[in-house]
């Protein structure tokens, strides 16, 4: 929340592997407080803790759920944007593999969220659901 608040007038919101932690997604224990913020609001002044992502193309709408009151990316936004940041990828995958077990994703729905991302990225995420499904 301390992290957030300041820039709460930028449309951040929190993401990547601190999304996945108030998700309760895999183990990851990210070093700093990952917040997605516009391309058009970047130049904000750099501060301790905080790892701020600038965004040509910011979560909309229905991409943000609030988690413990504050605006976070869904489970399928966080994964796909902890993978393009270069997330670990085993803790990429068992995000993955918890979200589709608690019903927090489906592999539809990661699999057309995962269309407008690099190839990288949409080959992990048929990789993972190949052996995710059942």
């Amino acid at each position: 929340m301390a992290a957030w608040l300041p820039l709460r007038d930028t449309h951040a919101v929190v993401s990547h592997e601190s999304a996945l932690e108030l998700h309760g997604l895999s183990d990851v224990i990210p070093a700093a407080v990952h917040l997605s913020i516009p391309r058009a609001q970047r130049g904000q002044r750099a501060r301790p803790g905080v790892r701020l992502h600038t965004l040509e193309r910011p979560p909309g709408p229905s991409e943000v759920q609030t988690v413990y009151g504050l605006p976070t990316t869904t489970p399928a936004r966080s994964i796909l944007d902890s993978l393009q940041a270069g997330a670990q990828p085993e803790q990429v995958e068992l995000a993955t593999q918890q979200a589709l077990q608690r019903g927090l994703i489906t592999p539809r729905r990661l699999r057309v969220a995962a269309e407008q991302r690099s190839d990288r990225v949409r080959r992990f995420v048929e990789q993972i659901l190949s052996g995710a499904e059942i």
